[in-house]
């Protein structure tokens, strides 16, 4: 038996961002093992379509449309939650979305958007459940969706590296703070590689880029993201197993990811400005020509 098996079998979960991409793998993967998941998603639709596939497939899952930049309606969800089930096992902050361009040209109400939903959104889960959680006692987890981008930085995403290297910040302030208390709650952060989604395609439909570097980026991202990317349910199997067990890291791609903390760490230690962007152009065979057009 599995790590995950045994302490994921029963008991219930919480995924924000659950109705697509990682999320979807993560909440169809607990479902199979045993989980009832809720679904927390701002797409109430997509979120119901996903509870019925997999209610009809013999697992257990419901919706609950939230739109996590709202720190009431939060909390109202964790309300409802520990009131329908007295517990929560484990709490996955997932939800969170993209953006292109160099920084100076990024819309302020995107930015701000962006924000809200990849860090405040994480912020405003913890407030709201991380009280219930401590008041009930049980055993839980708490996962927070970090990245490689929350490693190191990148160029013409500016946004969401930032807003991945807080969440970073925050997970281990989390990890920190609850070690001051005897409570038996699990603290990770998930840092995921490249796992299949439409991730680069939502933001350039939501708030296109006028640079034509960045959007030859996300292009090239969004063609690697679908040709080498990770299956969402299979690389979720292998993040769960390893949250199971009680990892604080957890990594999509131990490789991968290990090398990216690596390579921070030497940064660091050495003191050495950022990496040369051209490094990235020129594996994408993106041309420098448009910058600052």
């Amino acid at each position: 038996m599995s790590f995950a098996q045994e302490r994921f079998s029963a008991g219930t979960a919480l995924v924000t961002g659950g109705a697509a991409g990682i999320g979807e793998g993560l909440v169809r993967h607990l479902a199979d093992l045993g989980m009832t998941v809720v679904i927390a998603d701002v797409d109430g639709e997509r979120a119901v379509e996903l509870a019925g596939d997999i209610t009809a497939s013999g697992g257990s899952a419901y919706p609950y449309t939230v739109d996590v930049t709202d720190a009431r309606a939060v909390d109202r969800m964790a309300e409802e939650v520990f009131n329908r089930h007295g517990s929560l096992e484990l709490l996955i902050n997932n939800a969170g979305i993209e953006t292109a361009g160099l920084i100076w040209e990024i819309d302020v109400d995107r930015w701000k958007r962006l924000m809200d939903i990849n860090l405040h959104g994480v912020f405003y889960c913890v407030r709201s459940f991380v009280p219930r959680m401590i008041q009930a006692g049980r055993p839980t987890c708490i996962a927070n969706l970090s990245s490689v981008g929350g490693l190191n930085s990148v160029a013409v995403q500016a946004p969401y590296i930032v807003s991945k290297h807080a969440v970073q910040a925050l997970t281990e302030c989390l990890y920190q703070d609850l070690s001051l208390i005897d409570v038996p709650i699990q603290v990770s952060t998930v840092v995921p590689h490249s796992i299949r989604s439409q991730i680069f395609l939502t933001a350039q439909r939501d708030a296109p880029s006028t640079n034509e570097i960045a959007n030859a980026v996300f292009a090239s991202m969004q063609r690697d993201n679908e040709k080498t990317g990770l299956d969402a349910v299979s690389a979720a199997e292998y993040m769960v197993e390893r949250l199971a067990r009680g990892d604080f890291w957890v990594f999509s791609d131990d490789d991968i990811c290990a090398q990216s903390a690596a390579r921070r760490a030497t940064q660091l230690s050495q003191l050495s400005p950022p990496a040369d962007p051209q490094v990235m152009l020129d594996r994408m065979g993106v041309r420098q020509s448009n910058v600052g057009a």
